[in-house]
Order: C-alpha cells, then structure tokens, then sequence
C-alpha cells in the first residue's frame, strides 16, 4: 500500500496525484499533518515494538511505498495573546513535540521506498551549490555575510549586480486581508549604504543575467524542462513576480544532453529521487540555482502538458508492483 503524507493548506499538488491512485483502484492511506494534531483520527506509535496503529490497525507491514509533500508545517496549536509571554512560549514548545515527532516518522519509515528521498545533509541550498559544483554544473557566485564591509567588497567583484534571498525557506506573512511574502530581491548600492555594520547572517549571489529561466522537474532520472520567455525587458528578477502577467511564456525546452547528465548527476549525489530544479539560460551556457525537493510541479507540468501527476502516479504504482504484496493490503483492509 501506498502513505500519501501531506497537508491540507496550500498544497495544491497532492490531490491531483490522489485522483489518479482513485482512478487506477491503487490502495493508498492518505494523513495529513492536521490529522496528527486533532481529533479526526485515532493513533498509536509503538516505540519500543517499532509498531504505528491507525484507528487500532498496525499500518507498519501493510506500507511498501511513501509519497510525502510539505509533511511539515508551523501549526498554531494554542490560540494566545501575543502579550501572553507563558502561552506563546508553550506554542513553540507544542511546535518542537511535533517536529520530534515527525522526526521519528521518518526514521520509522526509512527502509520504505520513498519519494522524495531524505536528500543529504537536509534541505540545504549551499551544501546543494557545493555538490551541484562538483557535478560539473555552473553555479553564481554565493557568500552569506554579516558584514557590511565583506558586503561591499562582493557587490564591487560582482559589478554592482548581486541579489538576496532567504537561507531556508519564507511562507506567508497574513495579517488581516492582507498577505506579503519574501522573494528574490536586487540589492542596490543605496541599500547597502542603509545596512548596519553588523546585521543578521544573509546569504548574497551575484546577479546573473539570463536569457530566460527554466524550471525543471526530475523524477528518478526523468527531465521534464520548461523554459519561461519574456517578452518585456523590464522583468522581475524574481519570476514568480512575472506569473500573472501578458508577457511571460512557457515553452517546452530541450536542456544539452551534458546538462541533463550533469544533473543526474548531482540529483544521485545528493539522494534526491525527484525535486524541482531552477537554471538560468546565459549568454555562456546554464547557470543552476536552487533545487526544492517538494517544489510545486502542477504550473510547468500544465504548461508543458507533461501530465506530471500522471507520471508520479505511474511511479508510485511501478513502486508498489515491484516492492508491495497484495496479500499485505487484503490483510489490512480486512
């Protein structure tokens, strides 16, 4: 059987992938994180006999396959006065249990076949620029600094063209009707001039002029690309800022063969069996940027018309053929 681990906000990928295991009658258990802090299901995780009930079944031998995306997320668990110092100090500490939690989930469950893999090392997009190098893929320029100075001499190197963006990851900022976001932003000489001497760690790359960006989603050794054309030479330099707008255009895109190996390359070194991929398109060449193991993959996948959740469901199913037992799944549901 197949463990769809999601959630339930702003993960639009999942359900689409659902429907198709619906439409081919492939057993599947969905749990969304929600799920794990209320009351809609019943659980018990056996530590020591290395067991998980759901609703008084034991699930660990009827699970081959684990599909996870964004398991995660920063949930309010007690709803507090922000002047209340007692009660939001015991929000955050509900926030670490559950990461503990979701901690041992994935030790649980690491000899199942998983989709994404646990990428090396985490999540982390510098140590994915070190083994992206090593692949042989051309990367920008990147220092974190918390250092004026150290700052200066980088956006001198780099021409006066660098930007900044977030270490890790930035959601949704909501407050009342309004919502604001984090996004890939131009640092100017006039901002650098404002900055303290001293200020927070802040990860800085060169800016690189590109001809266009491509977004690429990988799976197990698959490459599906997708370039996004503009039109406008005033574009954003972060490209989600451009999705709404009349001149941007998504066309299939074949990467060189030396590219797509190069990637292979990399995606193997770090344990990663799929994941979303940004690369610029230079003058020079291909420039890579980022890989997010759970990108979201419906846009390039619609605008391509590569059926991306039909492939990720042809996935799990070849998974859970050649792993699975029948006869494990009969038992479960009886």
């Amino acid at each position: 059987m197949i463990l769809v681990l999601t959630y339930s906000m702003y993960e639009q990928c999942t359900d689409p992938v659902v429907d198709w295991l619906l439409e081919d009658d492939i057993p599947f258990f969905k749990l969304n994180l929600e799920d794990l802090v209320t009351k809609k299901v019943s659980y018990c995780v056996d530590v020591i006999n290395n067991d998980i009930l759901i609703e008084g079944k034991s699930i660990k031998d009827a699970i081959d396959v684990i599909w996870y995306r964004r398991f995660y997320s920063i949930l309010d668990y007690i709803r507090f006065d922000p002047d209340d110092t007692i009660l939001e100090q015991v929000n955050e500490e509900a926030d670490s249990e559950i990461k503990t939690f979701l901690e041992y989930l994935k030790y649980f469950f690491e000899s199942k076949i998983i989709m994404p893999q646990m990428p090396a090392y985490g999540e982390n997009k510098l140590i994915f620029l070190d083994y992206a190098k090593k692949a042989g893929l051309s990367c920008p320029q990147t220092i974190v600094t918390n250092d004026k100075e150290e700052l200066i001499n980088f956006y001198n190197k780099n021409n006066g063209g660098i930007i900044s963006k977030p270490l890790y990851f930035s959601n949704y900022y909501v407050k009342g009707e309004e919502t604001y976001s984090i996004y890939t932003t131009t640092f100017t000489e006039e901002m650098i001039g404002k900055a303290p001497d001293k200020f927070f760690p802040t990860l800085f790359q060169e800016k690189v002029s590109s001809i266009h960006e491509i977004r690429i989603f990988y799976l197990d050794g698959k490459i599906f690309s997708t370039a996004a054309i503009t039109t406008s030479s005033d574009k954003n330099i972060d490209i989600k800022l451009n999705y709404y707008t009349d001149h941007i255009h998504w066309v299939n895109y074949q990467l060189p063969q030396d590219i797509e190996d190069k990637l292979r390359v990399f995606m193997k070194s770090i344990n990663l069996n799929t994941g979303s991929i940004d690369i610029l398109k230079t003058e020079d060449g291909f420039k890579f940027i980022e890989v997010n193991p759970v990108g979201q993959f419906l846009a390039p996948g619609n605008y391509g018309n590569y059926y991306l959740e039909y492939e990720i469901k042809n996935w799990l199913k070849h998974q859970l053929e050649k792993y699975g037992s029948v006869k494990k799944v009969i038992e479960y549901i009886n």
